[in-house]
This record gives C-alpha cells, structure tokens and sequence, in this order.
C-alpha cells in the first residue's frame, strides 16, 4: 500500500530511492532503543520499505536521529522538559531540512496515533500535519505538507 503511494507520488524524482522491507528484528531493535512501541502503520511501513532516503527515514536512521537528540539536546533543557519536547516523539520521517515528522507519546507511555505531526527543530514544539502515515505521504508529495 505505502510502496505503490509512494512510487505513483514521487514519479519523476530522482532522489526518491524506496528501500527493501525492514527485516523484523531491525523494527524491534529501533523499539527498544527509542523506548516506545510504534504504532502498527509505522511498523507496516517499515515492513514494505526500510525507508525512501528522501522523506521517510529507515530503522537505523529513526535510531540515530535519537542518538543526535539524546547527545546534543539534553543539555538544553531540564529533564522533565527534554522528555516532554524532545524524547517523548517517535520520529519516522524528515523535510530535509531539520525537522521531523513523528507521533507524541503520551504520558503513559503510549503513541498517539491520533496524527502525524512535524517537530520544528528551532522551537522543539510539534503541530498537526496529517492524520496518518498515508495521508503524510500525500501531502508532502502534493507539497501540502
């Protein structure tokens, strides 16, 4: 479903290089290491393609955007606020320039699959951009996003 949405939308761009599926220890692997289950689309996405090395980010690269954050932005903030405006996001995909797109946590722990969001890197706050992973793809595509 997503590779098909993916390859109807980006016909033409060069850039756009779909991966093959995410082997299921990598998506358990990235679980663990980000702290938070991910939400059962995320993980479909995954299964069809470990990333599009444009706007969707693989297994290994949502790992290393934690690692980036958890290295160089916990001494920004206090603890309670790098949790709630850094580490309290499970981030899937990038506009290249920064920013992610991702799902919050909630407090107890669980994704809120309610929207897709983007995280704006200067003001580490997050806005709605989509209400699910198709309609991101859609959107950026269609350079509504």
């Amino acid at each position: 479903m997503y590779r098909e949405l993916i390859e109807k939308l980006s016909k033409g761009n060069e850039w756009v290089k779909l991966q093959e599926p995410c082997p299921e220890s990598e998506i358990k692997k990235a679980e663990k290491y980000v702290g938070f289950r991910f939400p059962d689309e995320l993980k479909a996405l995954l299964r069809e393609t470990n990333g599009d090395r444009w706007l969707l980010l693989s297994a290994k690269d949502i790992i290393d955007v934690v690692k980036l954050n958890r290295k160089y932005l916990t001494e920004c903030f206090e603890p309670d606020e790098f949790e709630e405006r850094v580490n309290r996001h499970i981030f899937f995909a990038t506009n290249g320039c920064g920013d992610y797109f991702c799902y919050r946590v909630l407090p107890n722990g669980e994704p809120d699959t309610s929207a897709i969001y983007i995280w704006e890197h200067e003001i580490f706050e997050t806005r709605e951009v989509a209400k699910d992973i198709a309609d991101l793809i859609t959107g950026y595509y269609n350079d509504e996003v």
